[in-house]
């Protein structure tokens, strides 16, 4: 025997919250669901966008019961069970996307609160006020089934936000190598070799890869070797941690910067070798020897991805925006250096983290610098909210993006040879 339906108004206004309660709840679940079941990036991702669209359809029959139960008066104890059931569903849901939500925030917060507001109302008006637990007359059964229920949904977003990220870690193996060098009575050649190969089980994105090669002098000290209080005196002064009895402190000189990926975002799959060779032209006896350098931001493939092409900004040209002073910083570039500024909007890996945290892109800066002035490190990369670019990362922000997003940063050398 299902409830009853209640004659007197408060009745009708409960039946009424009820249905619109269980098919507004049915709707979100399932338009969300159905977007992780057809673009989730993982399979963890797929199996709990079902798992919300199994709860939005169970709310759906469950409003469909209510209606059964409280207007056509033909309830059983099965309608009953089910229209508890989809309140149940529903709150499960409900907190699933608050726990989701910690740590940042959107508007959508407010509609995760609606739905589990809601369920507990739901969930008091049906054990408390019409006693619905007293008609079920498979308790145990019953029990037993919510309880399977609530231990898959725990399992499924336990090993898809937890376990996967940790037990499947991006391996990205950057190298540059320098070559036979040949050279004439004007100009000398360095043949380069720059390998980018993804050794590891996860793809990756390559945000964007560049080089510098540095020209490095110095001066023999043989007539007059360094003693224990010049090498104190070099670091104190500039932190030297190369310290030699024959030869001044070293002299380094940028001479040649470039990109081997232009910032935008390419594939570099489970196996896969990208490989560049470059020849860099330098003046003969310049330079006593050569370092090489290369570095690359990595985008772990299985937790954003992205859909449209990045923009660019040229520094000299238009109104000219200044380049963010951590930037130039990190870069050891002037302040105000030239620039090449390439900004792509990036999208989660699965459409409940699309509701649940702030939208970002990635930004990448090739500093260039100023005139007689180049930087150590070209490229400079962040991945945050837009406008956050502008606001210098603290650790713990570059380590959150590391975890949560496989956001990386790679580097190869200095490699030397001597000229």
């Amino acid at each position: 025997m299902g409830l009853r339906p209640p004659a007197h108004l408060h009745g009708k206004i409960s039946g009424a919250l009820m249905i619109a309660g269980l098919v507004a709840a049915s709707a979100v679940l399932i338009c969300l669901g159905r977007q992780d079941i057809i673009h989730a990036l993982s399979y963890a991702g797929r199996l709990a966008g079902g798992l919300l669209v199994a709860a939005g359809l169970t709310a759906l029959v469950a409003a469909v019961c209510v209606v059964v139960d409280r207007l056509l008066g033909r309830g059983t104890k099965y309608t009953t069970a089910i229209t508890l059931f989809g309140a149940l569903a529903v709150l499960g849901a409900g907190l699933l996307l608050l726990t989701v939500q910690i740590g940042e925030y959107t508007h959508w917060l407010w509609l995760w609160l609606g739905l589990v507001v809601w369920a507990c109302w739901a969930l008091w008006d049906l054990l408390h006020r019409r006693q619905a637990w007293r008609e079920i007359t498979f308790r145990r059964n019953f029990a037993a089934i919510v309880s399977f229920t609530a231990l898959i949904t725990a399992a499924n977003f336990v090993y898809s936000q937890i376990y996967e990220p940790y037990s499947s870690p991006m391996t990205v193996v950057m190298s540059a190598k320098i070559g036979s060098i040949h050279k004439d009575e004007n100009t000398t050649y360095v043949p380069v070799t720059f390998e980018l190969e993804n050794t590891g089980k996860v793809g990756a994105y390559v945000v964007g890869a560049s080089y510098s090669l540095t020209g490095v002098d110095w001066k023999s000290a043989y007539e007059n070797p360094r003693d224990l209080k010049q090498w104190e005196k070099d670091i104190d002064t500039d932190a030297l941690t190369d310290l030699h009895t024959y030869a001044d402190k070293q002299q380094t000189y940028t001479v040649s910067i470039g990109l081997l990926q232009t910032p935008g975002i390419y594939d570099l799959n489970p196996g896969e070798k990208s490989t560049q060779e470059k020849i860099i032209e330098l003046p003969t006896k310049t330079f006593r020897a050569v370092q090489i350098t290369s570095e690359a931001y990595l985008l772990r493939k299985d937790r954003m991805t992205y859909s449209t092409a990045p923009t660019t900004y040229y520094s000299w040209s238009g109104k000219r925006e200044i380049i963010p002073k951590w930037v130039t910083d990190y870069a050891g570039a002037d302040a105000g250096s030239d620039y090449i500024r390439y900004q792509v909007p990036v999208h989660y890996s699965n459409q409940i983290l699309n509701f649940t945290r702030r939208s970002r892109h990635i930004t990448v800066w090739w500093v260039l610098g100023k005139e007689n002035s180049t930087p150590a490190k070209p490229l400079v990369a962040d991945l945050e909210t837009p406008g956050g670019e502008q606001t210098e990362p603290t650790f713990s922000e570059w380590d959150q993006e590391r975890e949560k997003y496989g956001f990386t940063y790679l580097v190869s050398g200095p490699t030397e040879a001597v000229l």
